[in-house]
């Protein structure tokens, strides 16, 4: 029970993340604004899932755009 607490208190971390990292990104400085959500913040278990490549977050902000 313990084990499934802490995954949704990461999963709960990972969210406020990664609206975080969108703020950024709208809103600062391009040349300085971290390029993922793991350079803006780092939570346990980031090196064991895979990291979405530019390509993948150039989409996303597109679709954010519209």
């Amino acid at each position: 029970m313990l084990n499934g607490h802490n995954d949704t208190k990461v999963d709960q971390y990972r969210l406020v993340r990664m609206l975080m990292f969108t703020m950024v990104r709208l809103m600062g400085d391009p040349k300085t604004a971290p390029k993922t959500p793991e350079q803006l913040w780092e939570l346990p278990g980031d090196e064991e899932e895979g990291i979405i490549d530019e390509e993948e977050y150039k989409e996303i902000f597109k679709r954010l755009a519209k």
